[in-house]
């Protein structure tokens, strides 16, 4: 025979946790949508277009250096003056090299690339 206050004390025990596990839920949803919400009124820090930047640089070696190569770069870009971010690259011949992109300027976003 089971004991109807025992049930009863279960039972209002996993209700008390019903609102705890929502306001969590609904805390992260806000915290996502506020996060969402800043990058897209621009908000946030400004990042440079990854797929932009491997295109660009690699249109701009196979011109300078006459080979093709595949890059790779980093996402997140953040645009700060001065900032350098570490790509990987591959030339059409096979050659492993580290090119390094370089933050020039913020407004606009402007960044210079070398081969380290």
């Amino acid at each position: 025979m089971t004991d109807p206050d025992l049930a009863h004390d279960q039972s209002a025990r996993r209700r008390s946790r019903a609102p705890f596990y929502g306001g969590i839920l609904l805390i992260g949803l806000l915290v996502v949508l506020a996060l969402t919400l800043s990058r897209w009124l621009g908000l946030g820090p400004t990042l440079l277009d990854t797929g932009e930047v491997e295109r660009d640089v690699a249109t701009q070696f196979e011109e300078r250096f006459d080979v093709g190569v595949d890059v790779d770069c980093p996402q997140g870009m953040e645009v700060a003056d001065g900032r350098d971010y570490e790509c990987d690259a591959e030339t059409d011949d096979g050659e492993d090299l580290e090119l390094v992109i370089t933050i020039t300027d913020e407004e606009p976003a402007a960044y210079t690339w070398d081969v380290d």
